[in-house]
């Protein structure tokens, strides 16, 4: 085995390793509180012992830092083409990739729905698309300095509907009446953000 060979396969095993203590991360989380997790229920979970994990994380804390920034850039990629002149379709573009991201990974997806552990990665969520919103309205619109507090109203609003039909697992209402409920009130905000500046 040359060199190249072998680093790749200890690459895989590095890979490997974290991704199994990451979804033990994502088991555990959903039954018990984040502080409540131990290093030793992780590496248990992970079929790793305990001097493996601490080569690859300093404790659980660091385990939930590396899964939520994973969320963050899966979120961040849904949101990238948001365009406030075409909210409907925009929202709807968002709401899609974000609800196929979640299914990719179903940990994940678990992760945010069942666990009262998830508020960081939901808040981070609105973050995201309260940015993404006030640059789209800065770059489409050009208003140099939107109203950010209708911004943070509309994204909170948008994430927080979503995240109630995801947990919710409504059948009455599909993803399209959601979209265009959400997006109507969203278009509201839009044009009421148009007027004040």
């Amino acid at each position: 085995m040359n060199i190249d060979e072998k680093n790749t396969f200890i690459d895989k095993r590095i890979i490997k390793t974290k991704n199994s203590i990451k979804n033990a991360f994502l088991e555990l989380v959903v039954e018990k509180d984040i502080n409540k997790i131990s290093v030793s229920d992780l590496a248990a979970k992970a079929l790793v012992n305990r001097s493996t994990f601490y080569l690859h994380y300093e404790g659980v804390d660091g385990v939930a830092q590396e899964i939520e920034e994973e969320i963050s850039a899966r979120i961040e990629s849904c949101i990238e083409d948001f365009d406030v002149t075409q909210i409907n379709t925009s929202v709807c573009n968002v709401f899609r990739k974000l609800t196929s991201r979640l299914d990719e990974v179903p940990l994940i997806k678990k992760y945010i729905i069942s666990s009262t552990n998830s508020q960081n990665v939901i808040a981070r969520l609105k973050e995201i698309f309260a940015e993404k919103t006030e640059s789209a309205i800065v770059k489409k619109m050009h208003i140099s300095q939107p109203d950010k507090y209708a911004i943070i109203f509309a994204a909170s609003g948008i994430v927080d509907c979503y995240i109630h039909w995801v947990r919710s697992g409504d059948q009455s209402t599909t993803l399209d009446k959601l979209i265009n409920e959400i997006s109507s009130i969203t278009e509201l905000i839009i044009v009421n953000i148009k007027k004040i500046n």
